[in-house]
């Protein structure tokens, strides 16, 4: 009895893999990197996660103060700013993004003024505070 398996010694080589998405731009803005993307690298080293843990840290969104105004960020552990951090967290959902330095809130627990109008942009309800996707849907 012959089998038509092939032995693990002619087993046919597995097709290449190639990456056939555009890289995401580094310090991008509000609309790039979609949460939970896994493609993210470091914005100030370049690394890519390593394992669970690092994709899990990476995932967080960082908004900094950018040449133009506020900007969208995500750091290794290594990596993360030097400065002051808020974490504006929505009361729904727990999530949000991690506000550093001059757009981090002041001791009174005040968000500067860039940083109001960029979460307000993204759609942020800054009295809850409440993330676009937890926000009531209005009915008409």
């Amino acid at each position: 009895m012959s089998s038509s398996s092939p032995t693990p010694d002619q087993a046919t080589p597995a097709p290449s893999r190639q990456r056939t998405e555009s890289a995401r731009p580094v310090m991008a803005g509000p609309t790039a990197g979609a949460p939970g993307d896994r493609s993210r690298c470091c914005d100030r080293c370049g690394q890519a996660p390593a394992d669970p843990m690092q994709q899990i840290l990476m995932s967080a969104v960082w908004l900094v103060a950018g040449p133009a105004g506020p900007i969208q960020a995500c750091y290794c552990r290594a990596c993360p700013p030097d400065a002051a951090i808020t974490d504006l967290t929505c009361l729904r959902c727990g999530d949000g993004p991690l506000l550093a330095g001059e757009l981090a809130a002041d001791p009174h627990g005040q968000l500067p003024a860039p940083a109001q109008e960029w979460l307000l942009a993204a759609g942020w309800r800054l009295d809850g505070p409440l993330c676009p996707g937890c926000q009531p849907r209005q009915t008409r």
